[in-house]
Parts: C-alpha cells; structure tokens; sequence
C-alpha cells in the first residue's frame, strides 16, 4: 500500500463544487426572498423550480432572478455534477480515502524501521526484516520503485524529498531503527544527522560508498555502517577461500 500525502487538492476541489451550488442557492433563495416578499422555504422552493426552468416570477425583478438561475445555475450545478463525474471515473474519491486510510495507519505506526530509498539495498533490507516478523515503512520517490513496493505489500509513502516534517510524518519519534539507503552519500548522512536530532535514541544504519567518509557517519550517530561495493567483494573473496565475515561495521 503506498501513501503519496499529496492529494490535497482533492478536498478543496469538492469544496469549491460545493460552494458553487451553496453560492447559487443562496443568490436564489436571498433574491426570491426579496423580490416575491416570501420565507425561506419559499424562496428555495421558487430557486430549484427557476433552475429546472418552471419559476418564471411575479415582477420584473423576480422574472429576471429567474432567467439567470435558469441559465447560470444550470450551467454552475451541471459542471459540480460533470466534475465530480469526472472525478469519480478517475478514481479521486478511491484515492483520497485510501489516502487517509493510509495516513492514519502510518500515524498509529510504532516500533517499526524507516527505509529510506527503495534501490536495490533498499529493498533487500526490507524484505529481510519483514522476513523477521519487523514493521517496515518505506520513503521513496521513484514511481516505479512505490508501484513494486505497493504491490509486495509494503507501506510506502512516496514522497520527493525527506525531510523533517517527512520523517515526523513517518513517526520517527516511534521508530525502532531508520535505514539511510539513498544513492548519494551526503544525503545520507544529512539523512543521519536529521535522524538523529529528532530522535536520538533512534538505531542508524547507513550505506556509504566513499571509504574516507565513514568516519563522518560515525560522528554523526550512525551506529551500523555498510558499504556494498566493499562487502560484495569481500564476501566473494572469502567464498572462494572458505572463510566467513561479517561485513557490516558497527560505530561503537
């Protein structure tokens, strides 16, 4: 399931629809009130039938009322109609609830791990800790990365860039441990800096692909350190030797 948090236009979409029909209703209901000396009742009942052109009015001033609901407020209330039609074919109404779905389930998440990225190490520490029986969240911005995740059924919130307020979105605060698994070394480790000051506490593994930059994660609070590249070739030296290691190096 995958949670982008950016179909916030959704709601203000619907809420303007409502209040072209609202606006037309009242134009309606305050003129006929007005102009034909009745309640409000009344003047909504005169407003539907102007609309649905059989209200043609006393006066001048109700006659004309009526001209412009029948023809602004047929066009208003049928383009509210046209558009949520519209909305509803592209399936906005599915995605904004799931959304929401989405956005309480990850709000409620606790003891779980934060992936950021979704790359080739990304998602085989995801799929390795699940393995585990552990919760997992991810963080990615690749479409086609979230769409795969998705349909593993991963938790994913697709988001462009992390940042603080994405990492509270996450409940980092809750986290049992975040996973730094971008491609590019100084964003991981502002990634384990921003971590680290908004919950210290907080278990920081962190890829790394430049050996002369390890120790800057190491100051930083990462407290697992690996390098692919490097592991890769060790382990596969060691295979052919015979030997074991243990490739991941701890900053304690």
């Amino acid at each position: 399931m995958a949670a982008n948090l950016k179909v916030t236009n959704f709601p203000k979409q619907i809420a303007f629809l409502i209040l072209l029909i609202v606006g037309v209703l009242l134009v309606g209901i305050l003129g006929f009130s007005y102009s034909e000396n009745v309640g409000v009742t009344g003047a909504f009942g005169m407003t539907v039938d102007s609309i649905a052109f059989k209200h043609t009015g006393s006066n001048m001033l109700s006659e004309s009322l009526s001209t412009f609901l029948g023809a602004i407020g047929v066009i208003i209330i049928w383009f509210a109609i046209w558009s949520a039609f519209g909305m509803a074919v592209e399936g906005k109404f599915s995605e904004y609830f799931s959304e929401v779905r989405m956005k309480n389930e990850i709000s409620s998440m606790k003891n779980h791990f934060i992936i950021c990225g979704a790359g080739r190490v990304g998602k085989h520490v995801g799929l390795r800790l699940r393995q585990r029986g552990e919760a997992v969240l991810f963080l990615e911005k690749d479409k086609d990365n979230v769409a795969k995740l998705q349909a593993e059924g991963f938790t994913v919130m697709d988001v462009s860039t992390i940042e603080e307020h994405t990492l509270r979105q996450a409940q980092i605060q809750h986290a049992k441990g975040i996973i730094a698994c971008l491609g590019d070394d100084s964003k991981n480790l502002l990634l384990v800096l921003t971590a680290k000051e908004l919950a210290p506490h907080i278990s920081v593994a962190a890829r790394v692909s430049d050996m002369k930059i390890v120790q800057k994660f190491k100051r930083a609070g990462a407290t697992h350190i690996i390098m692919p590249e490097a592991t890769g070739g060790v382990r596969l030296a060691d295979s052919l030797l015979g030997n074991h290691s243990h490739d991941v190096m701890r900053s304690d």
